[in-house]
């Protein structure tokens, strides 16, 4: 039996057991985990066998009980209602055998709808990228970005994100360390790349995105932004802060004075444009004239407009 267990183990890169006492043990733990594996002892000469009472039992083979039965309904039933994630075929089938196979009662009527764009060029790229990152395969990405004719790279994929209804690769180009990102809306084709995939283990993911809003890297190192929030906007912007950094430094009086601690990239800009006349920015010149400047460029559009 020790032997047996060792080539297991051995499969799986685990250590092999050396001690008569751990198989004992486990054959005890296994009677407390699984009551219906009721095992006995059977000694012929001078060996003991042990197997189970019933030798048609197997622990594959235990059906659910009915508190697990019922999460597991719920699981399936709330995964077949998910609307606007890119899907898979295995997903669909896996929902239908368990629909199927544990009668799970099903409703056509949508009670979980994520905001997706169902048109967004690109969007069929999203499986193959999925499985390309998960098995570690470097990829040949043919990509066109506004305006610029095609190119090609030699790329190690590493994270999908997704920001504004917009899907997002995140990986590096082979022979690079820093992050490049693609919108799956701008890749003409995907295919496996010849090259050894080189693992990520200087990103910091996680990092990066608690320092900025939305993906792209901007410039420099996170910095502290001075932020002046209209009384009336303000109750909003607290429920939905613009970033996670964000705390209240004062109250004034047709106003509330917040902080963040933040890369400036285009989304931010974008964010604060959004808010109009709601929000100031106190204290970063470079941030405050590229503000300005696309106010003023709007300002003109509707004043040539007026006039015409």
């Amino acid at each position: 039996m020790m032997e047996k267990c060792n080539i297991a183990l051995d499969e799986f890169g685990y250590k092999p057991v050396t001690s008569k006492v751990t198989i004992l043990e486990d054959l005890k733990g296994l009677e407390a985990n699984f009551p219906e594996a009721h095992i006995v002892q059977r000694k012929v000469g001078r060996y003991i066998y042990y197997e189970y009472e019933d030798k048609s039992f197997s622990i594959y083979n235990i059906p659910l009980n009915d508190d697990e039965m019922a999460q597991l309904t719920q699981t399936i039933s709330i995964l077949s209602k998910f609307e606007g994630m890119p899907t898979f075929d295995w997903v669909d089938d896996l929902i239908e055998h368990f629909k199927s196979t544990l009668n799970i009662p099903t409703t056509k009527e949508t009670i979980v709808a994520f905001d997706e764009n169902f048109d967004l060029k690109g969007r069929g790229w999203f499986a193959k990228l999925f499985s390309a990152i998960a098995s570690q395969q470097a990829l040949e990405i043919k990509y066109q970005p506004f305006g610029q004719d095609e190119k090609n790279f030699l790329f190690h994929p590493y994270l999908l994100k997704q920001y504004n209804n917009r899907w997002f690769l995140l990986g590096c180009v082979d022979g690079f360390t820093t992050i490049t990102i693609f919108a799956l809306d701008r890749i003409n084709d995907v295919a496996s790349a010849n090259i050894p995939y080189k693992p990520n283990t200087d990103i910091d993911f996680q990092g990066f995105f608690e320092e900025r809003v939305g993906v792209s890297s901007g410039k420099g190192e996170a910095e502290i932004i001075q932020i002046k929030v209209s009384k009336d906007l303000y109750n909003y912007i607290e429920t939905k802060p613009i970033h996670g950094t964000q705390k209240k430094v004062r109250d004034e009086e047709d106003g509330v004075i917040i902080q963040i601690e933040i890369v400036i990239n285009r989304e931010l800009v974008q964010l604060l444009q959004f808010y109009g006349s709601g929000v100031t920015v106190l204290n970063h010149k470079e941030l405050q004239e590229i503000i300005i400047g696309d106010a003023k460029k709007t300002l003109q559009n509707y004043q040539s407009v007026q006039i015409n």
